[in-house]
Formats: structure tokens, C-alpha cells, sequence
């Protein structure tokens, strides 16, 4: 019999923050393995296309001005999923562009309804545990990580793994205020539309779409990460504060996993898919003109990044800030 997760319309902000931060980490800590000049380019696009100075010119810049004739211009901006201060005090050329736009886009709406949907398809629906799924040694290690991290052990008996690691993967929150969020709450207030690119359900699916055997392979690389997660934080918060996007894709290449297979096919499903439908979904936005979208910033960069994308589909696409 299918059972079903349910979470009450009034979850605590607790909860709400705990389950968005593992949405999140699925954007943040896993860009760190992205290494654009290693993924395997689309099948509609030969080597010749691309070349090193193409893709190097859009290594510098976390904010975008996307043109094209006779249309008000857009802007893209690069952001890091993540609640530092440093990261959240907007730059006044981000704040005048989010000002100035029209309308909002952002990666996917998060509301009660995505969490309610996150949480049922964070879980077991059948009989298995976690426990029985990756074994008594990982899943000891796994709630030692954990408690280490001054997470709570309670409730992961029906977690897959994929959602358990990225339980591991969240840096220690600090105000629960995510740049994202920030965003979001400041056009929101302005009375703007806002929308997102994807539903929760097609971010989720990279990770709950794996073989259970790959997901418990993330499970156990993580686990084995902890020790230099924060100084992977730390790396990414300080390539980010520097708009170097190519420092971004250079991390990848120190933090990788071992198995390349499943690097290159985890690595497939979050930035080269996405991506291609991330510019298929921008293009009726651009068309309208004045928006505002902001996405990680590890979409941005390389030869199968949104900007070098766009610019091939016919747009001017400069660097702003």
C-alpha cells in the first residue's frame, strides 16, 4: 500500500527552514563538483562551436545585461544559495537592476505547497529504512555525521539517501534568510510578479530519479566530506564575493568525487539539462524585456552555461557587476 508524507499547513518555521535548506544544498555543495570544460557538450553542438576564448569570457561577473533590439534590456544575476550576511547585503548595481525590472524569476517558487510536495518525495513510501537500504556501518556513520553537525537524528529512518545527504551537505545555517529569499521578499514587497524557471518537482528529480545504488554513493562521499565541508563553504562564499566564476569551476576540479560516471551523469542532470530548459523557458521572458532572473551562479559560466547559451541564441550578454 503506497503511503503518503504529510506535513501540517502550519509546520513550524523550523521545519520550513530545515527542508528549504535541503532544497538548497542541492544547489550549493553540489556545484562545487561542476566543471563546465569537463561536461560532456549537447548533441546538437560540435567541439568547433566552442572554444576557450569563447567560454572564458564569461568567467568574470555575477550580475548580466542581456540585449536585444527594440526589447528593454534584462538582467541576469549569478547568486550563491546561502544566508551570510556578506552574501545578502545586496550591491547597489544589484539592488538598482532588481529595482528597476519589471518582474522577478528565480530558479522555483517555494511555498507550502513545494514543501509539502519535497517532503513526500523525501521519503520511503514503502517498507524499507534507510537503515536496510545502505547498510548498519554507513547508517551509523551517517548519524554520527549528523549529531556532529548539530542536526537531529530523529525522523531519518525513512529518508532516502539522497535527501540524507543533503542533510549533510547544508552549511550550519545562521539566520535561515537565504539570498534567494532575500530576493524574492524584496520585489515582493514592491508588488512585482515573481516566477520560477522549474517546478520543486523537476529540481528534486535530479537527485530522487538516481539508482538507489548511486544515491547511497553520494551518501557515503559525503559522509566521508565532512571534515572539509566548511572550508569548501568558505572557498565558495570567497569565489562568489569575488565574481569569479571561473574560481567557481576551478573548486570543482579540487572536489570532485572519485567515480567519474556518476560525476559526469549527476553533473548532466544539474547543469546540462537544466540548463537547456533554463534557456528555453528564459526565452518568452526575454522577449517580453525588463525582467530580473536570478539562478545559481554555477549555471553561468562554460561552454554549456546560460550566458554563452543566450549569447548564441542572438542576445548581447555583458558583464554589469
Amino acid at each position: 500500500m503506497r503511503r503518503h508524507f504529510a506535513i501540517d499547513p502550519d509546520i513550524s518555521t523550523a521545519v520550513r527552514r530545515y527542508l528549504v535548506g535541503i532544497l538548497l544544498s542541492c544547489f550549493l555543495i553540489l556545484p562545487l563538483w561542476t566543471s563546465a570544460p569537463h561536461a560532456a557538450l549537447p548533441a546538437t553542438k560540435s567541439a568547433a562551436d566552442v572554444t576557450p576564448e569563447t567560454a572564458s569570457r564569461f568567467t568574470k561577473g555575477l550580475l548580466w545585461k542581456i540585449e536585444s533590439p527594440n526589447i528593454p534590456a534584462s538582467y541576469v544575476f549569478g547568486t550563491i544559495h546561502s544566508d551570510d550576511k556578506r552574501v545578502t547585503a545586496l550591491p547597489e548595481p544589484v539592488s538598482r537592476s532588481l529595482n528597476d525590472a519589471k518582474q522577478f524569476v528565480m530558479e522555483a517558487i517555494v511555498d507550502g505547497d513545494a514543501l509539502v510536495s519535497m517532503a513526500e518525495v523525501m521519503f520511503f513510501n514503502d517498507d524499507r529504512t534507510l537503515e536496510q537500504v545502505i547498510g548498519q556501518k554507513l547508517y551509523r556513520d551517517t548519524k554520527k555525521a549528523l549529531s556532529a553537525r548539530g542536526m537531529p537524528t530523529q525522523g531519518i529512518e525513512k529518508q532516502k539517501p539522497w535527501a540524507v545527504m543533503m542533510a549533510l551537505s547544508m552549511p550550519t545555517p545562521k539566520t535561515g534568510e537565504y539570498l534567494d529569499f532575500v530576493l524574492q521578499a524584496h520585489v515582493t514587497r514592491m508588488n512585482k510578479p515573481v516566477s520560477g524557471l522549474e517546478s520543486i518537482a523537476e529540481q528534486l528529480s535530479v537527485f530522487n530519479d538516481l539508482s538507489l545504488s548511486d544515491q547511497i554513493a553520494l551518501l557515503e562521499d559525503t559522509v566521508r566530506a565532512q571534515s572539509t565541508l566548511d572550508r569548501q563553504f568558505e572557498e565558495l562564499h570567497q569565489a562568489w564575493l569575488a565574481r569569479d566564476l571561473g574560481a567557481i569551476m576551478a573548486l570543482a576540479e579540487k572536489y570532485k568525487p572519485g567515480d567519474d560516471r556518476l560525476y559526469f551523469d549527476v553533473m548532466d542532470r544539474l547543469l546540462n539539462q537544466r540548463n537547456l530548459r533554463m534557456v528555453e523557458r528564459m526565452g518568452p521572458i526575454l522577449k517580453e524585456g525588463s525582467a530580473f532572473i536570478a539562478v545559481g551562479a554555477a549555471h553561468l559560466p562554460g561552454e554549456t552555461g546560460l550566458l554563452y547559451r543566450l549569447e548564441k541564441a542572438g542576445y548581447r550578454v555583458r558583464p554589469v557587476y
